[in-house]
Order: C-alpha cells, then structure tokens, then sequence
C-alpha cells in the first residue's frame, strides 16, 4: 500500500510539474510563451534601477509566413516556426529571452546592455541568422523578417510602453521595405496613427462598396480601335477626396487587405466590362494574391457568378510574381488558361526577364514598361531594346502592348516596329466607365490624338 501511494504522488507531481511547465511554454516552437515573456519583462525593468544599465525589447514577425502557410500548407508553417525558434535562440547571449507571442511574431528581451548599439548587432545576427533558406519538406524556402526595437529606460520604463513603441518601430520596418530592423523614434507615433487610420478606412471602404473603377483603353497599333482595357482601382475617401492607389495598395499589403481588394476589383470589373462585349478586360493581379491557395479558385468562381467570359479576361502579372516560387506559379498559370483566362507580363525589362522564362510560362501577351518610352527619345540603346522585346515578343507568338505612349513620334515609331497594342496618356488617361461607353460608340476615337 505504502508502494503505491508513493509512486502515486509521484506521478501527480510529475503531472503538475508538467502542468506548471507547459503553463509557461509555447507548445510548438518550445519557447516561453506570452505569459513567461510579460513575467520576465517586468522582473527585469524592476532591476533597471539597481544594474544601471539598460534593456531593449525586440518584437518581430517573419516576413511572407503567411505565403508559405497558404501555398505549402499550415504543417510547413509549424515547421517553419520551429526551425525559426531554434536559429533565435542560437543568436542569443546567456541571460536574453526569446519567446513566441503568437503567430509568426515572437519578443526578445535583451538585458544588460552597456552599449547602444548591442541591439542593433542583435538585430542584425537575427536577421542574418533568418534570412538563409530553410528546407521545409525538401523546398528551400526563403522569408527574412521585420524588427522592431524600443529601449529601457530611454523610450520607456514600464512593459505596456515598451511594448506598443517597439510595435510601432516594427511596422515602420515593414513600411519601409521588411527583412530590416527600425529603433522607435518619436515621430513614427504620428505616421503609425496616419496608416492605421488609412488602413481602418480602407478596410470599411471595401466592406461598404465605397471603392470605383477606372478604365484605361488599350488600343489597335493603328490608334483606330479600343481592342481593350485595364481596370485600374480609385479610392473616393469622404474627407480626403480621391486617393491614388500608390498610397494605399501597399498598406492593403501590408495588413492583410490585398486578397478582398483584389477580389473586388475583378468582381465589379467583370460586372461592369459585361456591357462592351469584343473587347479584353486587363486586371492585374498581386503577388500576394496570385500566391493565395484559393487564388485561381476565387478567379474561376467571380467569372461564374458575373457571367463574364473568361476567353475575355486578360490577368497581368509581374515578373516577380513567377519567378517567387516557379513551379507553383506554373501549374497555377496552366490552370487558368485551361479554364480560357490569358495573361500578360506587365512591366516588362525590370526585373528577371529572360528568353526562359517566356518559353516556360504560359503568356498570351508581354508589356513593355513605360520606363523604357520615356528614356527611347533621349538615348537610342532604349529605343534599340523595345524594337528587341517587340522583335522577340513576336518570334516566340506573344502580343506586345507597349505602356506610357505619350506621344505621337513614339506611336510612329511603335507602329513601324510591329508593335500590336498601345496604352497611355497620347490616347487617354485612366477613365470612369461612363466615358468608355462614349469612345466605344466613336468610329475613330483617338483621330484627334493621332493627328498632333
């Protein structure tokens, strides 16, 4: 009897001990949790004042975890967070803290700082350590991540004022770029508050309609027809009047509004292109959105429910976008075009173009950047590279639209060059639907733009 009530009591001391553990413990990196990190941030601010040295809180996120749960899955998101916590805690020094807050976001306490620049030479081994690939499932899988840094007792003394500056530095790394670390400086609460408020409004925005779509035509080499038009996003605010999508696609980005804007803007552009029937719809797509699992899903199912004909749909991607993850972007592009949807190569000559990359994915149409008609006038190689992309764009069966024709000499130019399509501010700038309605009932709408 004795015997078994001892090896009882062991065992339920074993259990609360377990208990007590995994009360303090992330059960899936191994890393204290939320709770243990805000316990050991306050016993340490309690001893400011008694080491005299300083401290520094870290908040980061791993950058693009949330495309790597949607294109492998959410067993190769745990896994990337284990392997994520083991490199934390190999860049540490005896004493620090690393712990995993949730998500993808984990806090580092940084203690006995004699120096000011120790949290910067942290930041960067962390950087260091997380941006070299990791290999989930036998794919080498690249992230990197954003750092945000606040300072004790310099920014503040107590947890929740550490907390939230260090949150702020962190999104000011995100905006400027991710895959860097940003220390918390005073201005950053007033642009944080600008782009939290912009992100609330756009976020209402979306849920209450309050978006609009311009067109802008893309037209025959000749200038006689409108063969076309791209869909182009307009942001009417209540108080600030129309704001430009470079001021806000980003943040949509950023805060996890890109996929429901997206799918707005191809839900109303279906709806609305119904109505000029012969003509191509151009809606460019995000990398975040086309790396979506449910991406070709969600473009499958907006055509259903509009009625609008996918043989009419045109999806402009950029060059990043396949060159990310090119198998998956393969199988997804073949995909589409199996279901009746082209694409285009938009931006053409930026990034990583190739003549294999053209074969091996499944275009319909390469556009050639604006950058390159801007410089064509001033500097005859920029001239002599468009007649090679419209050269190569015709050898290899693809249609070639040149983007930013602004003027008459470069339509002469386009149009001798064998160029098929043209877009710009010469023909007309991006417009609401109402006004393409008009230009589609004109026989020659552009005549007097040709003309000068």
């Amino acid at each position: 009897v004795f015997h078994r009530l001892r090896s009882a009591a062991q065992q339920i001391a074993a259990r609360e001990s377990q208990i007590h553990r995994l009360a303090g413990q992330d059960e899936l990196s191994g890393l204290p949790n939320r709770r243990t990190f805000d316990l050991r941030l306050d016993q340490e601010i309690a001893q400011l004042g008694r080491t005299k040295s300083g401290l520094a809180v870290l908040l980061l996120d791993l950058d693009r975890f949330k495309a790597v749960n949607d294109t492998y899955g959410h067993n190769a998101g745990d896994e990337l967070i284990r392997q994520a916590a083991k490199r934390l805690t190999t860049v540490l020094r005896l004493g620090d803290t690393v712990a995993r807050l949730g998500g993808d976001e984990f806090g580092i306490i940084q203690t006995h700082m004699e120096a000011a620049n120790a949290s910067a030479a942290l930041g960067q081994r962390i950087l260091d350590a997380l941006t070299e690939p990791f290999e989930i499932g036998g794919v080498a899988v690249s992230i990197g991540c954003s750092i945000g840094i606040a300072h004790a007792p310099r920014d503040g003394a107590d947890r929740s004022t550490l907390l939230r500056l260090a949150d702020t530095a962190l999104y000011q790394a995100k905006n400027e770029g991710r895959n860097r670390y940003s220390f918390f400086e005073p201005q950053m609460n007033r642009a944080l508050h600008l782009k939290r408020m912009v992100e609330e409004d756009l976020r209402n925005a979306i849920a209450r309609d309050q978006l609009l779509l311009h067109y802008q035509p893309q037209v025959s080499i000749d200038g006689s027809s409108i063969v076309g038009v791209e869909a182009l996003v307009r942001w009417p605010h209540p108080e600030h009047g129309m704001i430009p999508p470079s001021e806000f696609i980003g943040i949509a980005e950023e805060r996890g509004l890109i996929v429901p804007l997206s799918e707005w803007v191809l839900r109303r552009a279906c709806e609305q292109a119904r109505q000029w029937p012969g003509i191509k719809l151009a809606v460019n797509v995000s990398p975040i959105q086309f790396r979506h699992k449910d991406f070709v899903a969600s473009v499958i199912r907006v055509l259903k429910e509009t009625g609008f004909e996918p043989e009419r749909l045109e999806l402009e991607l950029t060059e990043g976008v396949v060159v990310e993850d090119a198998d998956a972007a393969e199988a997804a592009m073949m995909d589409l075009r199996a279901h009746g949807v082209s694409l285009a190569l938009d931006d053409f000559g930026t990034g990583y173009s190739s003549l294999i990359y053209l074969r091996r994915f499944a275009f319909d149409k390469i556009k050639i950047d604006r950058s390159f008609l801007e410089y064509m006038e001033a500097t005859g190689e920029s001239a002599i590279l468009v007649h090679s992309v419209v050269h190569l764009g015709r050898a290899l069966g693809l249609r070639v639209c040149a983007e930013g024709v602004e003027t008459a000499e470069q339509h002469r130019f386009l149009q001798a060059i064998g160029c098929h399509e043209l877009q710009g501010f010469l023909f007309s700038k991006g417009v609401p639907p109402e006004e393409i309605d008009r230009l589609l009932t004109l026989d020659r709408p552009f005549e007097q733009a040709l003309a000068a």
